[in-house]
C-alpha cells in the first residue's frame, strides 16, 4: 500500500503512462499519489498483485449483481474497510454511498487526509461489463 512520502508514475485518467515534453515519465508524490493509489485499489482485484495479495477492493465480484439492499450493503462495505486501514486518512470523515443507474451500481466514497481541510471523492461506476473509475458530477 503507498504511503504518504511515496512517489510514483503519473497517470492519466485513462490509466496510462503520461509523458512530460522531454520523453520522461512524470511523476507524483504525496496525497496526489496517495489519492492516485486508491484510486488504482478500487479497480483490482485482491490477488491480481502478485506482491499484495490484499491489494484491491474486489469490485468486480459485483458486475450484473441484483439490486438489493444486502448487495448496496457488501459493495459499501469493502472501500470503507481499505480506506480505514490507511493511516492518513480520518476514519470519521470516511463516508460511502451506493446507488443504482441504468443497470449499474454507482459507488460515491468521500474520505479526508489529516493534511488536508477539504474531503475528496472518488467515484466509481460498476456496470454490467467492467469497474470504472469516473470524474465526480
Amino acid at each position: 500500500m503507498t504511503g504518504l512520502n511515496d512517489t510514483d508514475i503519473r497517470l492519466t485518467d485513462d490509466w496510462q503512462l503520461t509523458q512530460a515534453a522531454d520523453g520522461d515519465a512524470p511523476l507524483c508524490s504525496g496525497l496526489d499519489c496517495l489519492y492516485q493509489n486508491i484510486a488504482l485499489e478500487a479497480l483490482t482485484q485482491p490477488g491480481d498483485l502478485f506482491y499484495d495479495l490484499a491489494f484491491g477492493w474486489g469490485l468486480y465480484d459485483f458486475i450484473q449483481s441484483e439490486d438489493s439492499e444486502l448487495t448496496r450493503l457488501e459493495i459499501a462495505q469493502r472501500p470503507r474497510l481499505r480506506l480505514q486501514k490507511r493511516e492518513v486518512i480520518v476514519p470519521e470523515s470516511i463516508n460511502i454511498s451506493v446507488s443504482r443507474e441504468d443497470d449499474a451500481f454507482r459507488l460515491r466514497c468521500t474520505f479526508r487526509f489529516m493534511e488536508e481541510d477539504e474531503a475528496r471523492e472518488l467515484d466509481v461506476v460498476i456496470s454490467p461489463v467492467g469497474v470504472e473509475v469516473v470524474e465526480s458530477d
